[in-house]
């Protein structure tokens, strides 16, 4: 991203700022404090510190997501625990630091995080008030890619996003779709399928913008910026997703300096499916504000 692009407002930097600011006051409380600090205090602030920046610089070089984030995931926790601790010893006489006590308490205010994150996904309200009821309009829908079954039918899931996405069409909301989602070799794309259910639906084939080869959300994202929303110079999107996919999506784009609007599906999920689903959103939305990880 473009550094003329930066905004210091996005929720991620805010974060990561907060994060940054604290650990550097309290650093520089404990070192104007001039009690003295027993030697195995500072060995485990030391190593602990140490051991946080290790970890963020191979993260930097690891290509496997699933490492990257284990990686991350680690650093955030220990630089959590050192800055817990420098909070401690601001504030201590003995200058002792209580290791399991911090730990514990790092465990609790990292929970606390965590099921504030779950919240906000779980209840998250899309725009389909602003754009069925209230006339709003955008520069293109864009359905994210789902499974496909049999190697050409859309999954239920990706029907559900078809489905919607004609609907804002057909309603002249947007002039446009974006289908995007790669597959498995020798069956056809999420896209693919798509683009052949809406030409089903009539849909003006020239309407119609197919990206066949990303594996991700991020990537579809990526798509759309590079390809269309700056280039045109649009004003606005839609994504169409399912509910607990949508509040990541969003964040995704106001990532890249997207304008966006989101529209949930119709697909109908049991509570234990969306719990789920919303775990795992919860997780990739802490790694997207804290690292960039999409």
């Amino acid at each position: 991203m473009l550094l003329n692009k930066f905004s210091v407002l996005r929720t991620g930097n805010i974060l990561t700022l907060l994060f940054l600011f604290f650990t550097l006051l309290f650093t520089f409380i404990n070192l104007l404090n001039k009690s003295p600090y027993p030697l195995k205090t500072l060995l485990i602030l030391l190593f602990s510190s140490a051991a946080a920046v290790g970890l963020l610089v191979l993260q930097l070089f690891i290509e496997d997501k699933d490492v990257k984030i284990f990686f991350a995931a680690g650093f955030l926790f220990i630089q959590g625990f050192v800055l817990v601790s420098m909070i401690e010893l601001s504030f201590s006489k003995s200058k002792k630091l209580h290791f399991f006590t911090n730990v514990w308490l790092t465990v609790i205010i990292a929970f606390i995080g965590f099921v504030i994150n779950f919240y906000q996904i779980y209840n998250y309200n899309d725009d389909s008030k602003y754009y069925f009821e209230q006339g709003g309009k955008a520069d293109a829908g864009v359905i994210l890619g789902a499974a496909v079954w049999g190697g050409k039918r859309p999954s239920p899931v990706l029907r559900e996003r078809i489905n919607k996405g004609f609907e804002i069409y057909d309603k002249k909301i947007v002039p446009r779709l974006i289908l995007t989602g790669g597959g498995s070799p020798g069956e056809l794309t999420e896209a693919e399928v798509a683009r052949n259910e809406l030409l089903k639906y009539k849909v003006n084939e020239n309407n119609l913008i197919v990206e066949n080869e990303s594996n991700s959300t991020v990537e579809q994202i990526h798509f759309v910026r590079d390809g269309f929303y700056f280039k045109y110079n649009w004003n606005n999107i839609i994504i169409i997703s399912d509910n607990f996919h949508l509040f990541r999506s969003a964040e995704l784009c106001k990532f890249n300096n997207m304008n966006v609007g989101c529209i949930s599906t119709d697909t109908p999920i049991t509570t234990e499916g969306v719990m789920n689903f919303c775990l795992k959103e919860s997780i990739a939305v802490l790694f997207l504000w804290f690292f960039g990880i999409g």
